[in-house]
């Protein structure tokens, strides 16, 4: 669009990655025209003023868990009926507005009416783990208004087997210790003190065996910051400036070593600056202040529950290899 070259026109991005700076230049309304390309972020999350054209693609990016490689992705896939009436809304809120849809009125009329409700296509393994330790039964039997498909309920139970969150035993003598009646299954210790941790179970069972491995203070830092949006920002237009910038803190052993110096770094800038200019050193350094807050606030939360569990955030290992 912009080699196009085209008079009196401003072409502006918007996705959820974006600074908070660059999402907020499509609120700004100019004397030209405006090219607004968003993810459907734009679909339901917010408003931008002045839009009198929707071209609707079809397709969005959906989160969906896959059971064969065991990580949450976000394929590209046709929108639902619904998808398309919201993307049609965001046109002509104030002034009569024309969406042009990119696929035909046969493939739209095939389409699904609603997208699917996120329980269906996300993992189960920590609503298994909360749902057992909250003595609610078998998962599977569960009314569920949307149920999930008898294969994820089984990819989220071997999962919470492989870390240990399950001891598998005798239906009927489980149920005559009054335990958890869902086909035998009953929390461990391990499982308990997971459901007390409000992380994924996968970063949860990290904190309990940094527990044993003496190195929490470290593993906290870590799973604080895989729980969250990589505070590390890389503008569109300034990429090689941001990848400048965050080399300092890249490490050729892991990029979990370059997570502690980013945290280190922060640390001591902010004992060394006063709150505004701190922030005006996040900016300039293409670091998101914001999601710092985010990571250090959880870091805290954490290490709270961590005491609650009997577990040492503060042990800490000098060893990088432990």
């Amino acid at each position: 669009l912009n080699a196009l070259k085209l008079p009196n026109t401003e072409v502006l991005p918007l996705f959820a990655r974006l600074s908070a700076a660059e999402q907020h230049r499509v609120f700004h309304r100019g004397s030209g025209r405006r090219i607004i390309l968003a993810t459907n972020v734009a679909e339901t999350s917010l408003t931008v003023p002045g839009i009198g054209y929707v071209v609707d693609t079809g397709t969005a990016r959906i989160s969906r868990y896959s059971q064969r490689t065991k990580v949450q992705r976000l394929p590209i896939e046709p929108v639902s009926q619904a998808s398309a009436a919201q993307r049609t809304g965001r046109c002509g809120r104030i002034a009569p507005g024309v969406c042009i849809r990119l696929y035909s009125e046969e493939d739209f009329e095939a389409r699904p009416e609603f997208t699917e409700p996120e329980i269906q296509r996300t993992s189960l393994a920590s609503v298994i783990l909360q749902m057992t330790a909250l003595g609610l039964g078998d998962v599977a039997r569960f009314p569920f208004v949307d149920p999930p498909d008898p294969r994820q309920i089984a990819d989220g139970v071997r999962l919470l087997e492989e870390l240990g969150a399950f001891a598998i035993g005798d239906a009927k003598g489980e149920q005559q210790r009054g335990r958890h009646r869902g086909r035998g299954r009953r929390l461990t210790a391990s499982g308990r003190t997971l459901a007390r941790l409000p992380l994924d179970p996968r970063l949860a069972r990290m904190v309990i065996e940094a527990g044993k491995f003496g190195c929490t203070r470290e593993v906290l830092v870590i799973v604080s910051a895989l729980s969250i949006q990589d505070p590390r920002e890389r503008p569109v237009d300034k990429q090689a400036q941001a990848d400048q910038s965050h080399a300092r803190f890249k490490s050729e052993r892991s990029d979990f070593e370059a997570l502690h110096t980013l945290w280190r770094y922060l640390k001591d800038q902010q004992k060394a600056l006063s709150h505004s200019a701190f922030r005006r050193t996040c900016k300039a350094e293409y670091l998101h202040y914001l999601r710092i807050r985010e990571w250090q606030d959880l870091h805290s939360q954490l290490r709270a529950a961590c005491r609650s569990v009997r577990i040492d955030p503060d042990v800490a290992t000098s060893a990088p290899d432990a």
